[in-house]
């Protein structure tokens, strides 16, 4: 979409049934999209091409993980879950699937990449999983909640923020309200 006209860039097709789920990949270039006849599209995001189909799950698309680009500079790798309780890993780059995580008992729900190398996922059998995103072994299953579990939050920037802002020059001064203007 172009913002400031508020029309379309772009129209990917390709999908035969309902988008379920998009991924921006985390330097812009490419968009992921998953649909409920069971495929994930890799688009090119500047032009909206199509780039590859990635075929393997049996049920439709839950969720679409890029890794962390400071694991993943290329932004290569893509994880996706399913409602057939599988977990896959692909590299987009090949379209080919790096490996297939299963131990969850129903639809998977979220796919999160940790940033140490683990990916947790979360399920309507009311467990997460953590998992080695290098080898696919199961290192933890944390379970206790009541009810499934619909999504997680991690925080996988490991970056630091800095701003222009130099107290030595500044002039700070508060507003009366509690509040300060600089």
């Amino acid at each position: 979409w172009d913002v400031h006209t508020e029309t379309p860039l772009h129209t990917c097709k390709g999908h035969s049934h309902w988008i379920l789920f998009l991924a921006w990949s985390h330097d812009g270039k490419r968009v992921a999209s998953g649909c409920k006849n069971s495929q994930i599209r890799i688009w090119e995001a500047d032009s909206g091409k199509q780039l590859c189909v990635l075929s393997g799950h049996r049920k439709w698309i839950t969720w679409l993980s890029w890794q962390p680009m400071h694991k993943d500079g290329e932004c290569r790798y893509l994880a996706s879950g399913s409602k057939d309780g599988d977990i896959r890993v692909w590299d987009t780059i090949s379209a080919r699937i790096l490996r297939v995580l299963s131990g969850h008992l129903q639809n998977v729900t979220c796919v999160r990449w940790g940033g140490e190398g683990l990916l947790y996922t979360a399920s309507q059998d009311r467990t997460i999983k953590v998992w080695s995103a290098e080898d696919g072994k199961l290192c933890r299953t944390l379970q206790g909640h009541g009810h499934w579990v619909n999504t997680m939050a991690l925080n996988t920037d490991y970056v630091i923020r800095t701003g222009a802002f130099d107290p030595a020059k500044s002039n700070v001064s508060p507003s009366g309200d509690g509040k300060y203007t600089l």
